[in-house]
């Protein structure tokens, strides 16, 4: 029986993509259906997350400098980040270029491209080359069964978003992960495109647990989980020290582009993987987070989760889902609220019923795509 092709931001050291091919993976062998991961590994995606960026400008030069103290934990995170792959992801052949994908992808009679932002020219990965590169990701000459799920344009501008929709016409069934977008895209097409969730949200918190064997650790700590680096962490760092006083609790951080000193109030951990990232989502008190995936993953644990956004650029990736599952208050756009307010508890029971239903219409979606 022939298998499946995936394609997707899988092997970034991006703790959310890396959690979401797998769940993707995962959630389709689940309804039955042999699959492979499509192994489109671009040189421009090693480059982006090496230590030392040489080739992103003066600032971001700077900025890996200032993470030098943990230059070695940091390779360890690397390692730990490969051998989660190796472990827990199937994948094909490595591909380097959009060539190497085209001369494999025949044998695959269907291909799901998705999740995460594999549409949207100002991800990391495809940001500084040429538009080229995201033809595997849009499936451009591929004549096999096209399925996008949960794929994401994020903060394209119209005429970005212009310039793939012959591509993205061409798919026999279209689903987008933020509402926003399938909207968007909806109306310039004239035709019905859905939002489904991220597949992280497809498997539940009991089969995290189990299919990632996740240990139980009693110990009492907020987990900050930030993208940012030191300039937005000072302006938070006082109100985490208040929250880590009023708690009685220390701070887990996992911050993979700052270097945070440890201290009484603050533990931070450069190292972790995919694996002890997920981990520490699970044992922890309190989330907060500026992260999507941090966001969201925190939602399916049942956490007591505070999601950081600017008022600007995609944040509206958390907002659609924040707001879709009734946890307007946990917007927070000044963190120095997360001291002032007095929040209410989340109700999970009223979250999950959302978000079983959100689930089923996403699996609804999946099961009709891989049946016809």
């Amino acid at each position: 029986m022939s298998k499946i092709g995936i394609i997707t931001f899988h092997s970034a050291y991006n703790y959310g993509s890396v959690l979401q091919a797998f769940a993707t993976q995962t959630f389709i062998k689940k309804l039955g259906s042999e699959n492979e991961i499509i192994n489109y590994r671009l040189d421009e995606q090693r480059r982006v997350y090496s230590n030392l960026r040489f080739n992103y400008g003066y600032k971001e030069f700077i900025k890996d400098l200032s993470l030098l103290p943990i230059y070695g934990r940091r390779n360890i995170r690397k390692e730990k980040f490969e051998t989660f792959l190796f472990e827990n992801i199937d994948a094909s052949d490595i591909c380097r270029t959009p060539e190497d994908v085209r001369k494999i992808w025949d044998k695959y009679p269907t291909i799901i491209s998705g999740s995460d932002q594999i549409w949207n020219k100002h991800s990391l990965e495809l940001e500084h080359i040429d538009w080229n590169f995201m033809d595997p990701y849009l499936l451009k000459g591929y004549h096999g069964k096209k399925i996008s799920y949960a794929s994401s344009i994020a903060n394209m501008n119209d005429w970005e978003i212009k310039r793939i929709l012959p591509e993205i016409n061409d798919f026999a069934l279209l689903s987008m992960r933020e509402e926003t977008s399938a909207k968007k895209v909806s109306n310039y097409l004239k035709r019905n495109v859905i939002s489904v969730l991220d597949p992280t949200f497809l498997l539940t918190k009991e089969e995290w647990i189990q299919t990632l064997h996740l240990n139980r650790d009693n110990k009492k700590f907020i987990l900050f989980y930030s993208l940012h680096g030191i300039t937005k962490f000072n302006k938070i760092k006082n109100t985490l020290i208040e929250l880590s006083k009023a708690r009685n609790c220390k701070i887990l951080t996992i911050t993979p582009f700052c270097y945070i000193k440890k201290s009484k109030y603050f533990e931070p951990h450069p190292e972790f993987g995919p694996h002890e990232f997920i981990e520490s989502v699970y044992n922890s008190n309190t989330v907060i987070t500026d992260s999507f995936h941090g966001t969201i993953l925190s939602i399916n644990f049942g956490k007591d989760v505070y999601s950081l956004c600017d008022k600007n650029g995609s944040e509206f990736r958390k907002i659609d889902v924040l707001k879709q599952l009734g946890m307007n208050e946990r917007i927070i756009f000044n963190a120095s609220n997360l001291i002032r307010e007095n929040f209410q508890e989340l109700d999970y029971k009223k979250i999950y019923s959302v978000l079983e239903d959100m689930r089923n219409k996403s699996i609804l979606y999946l099961k009709k795509a891989l049946e016809d």
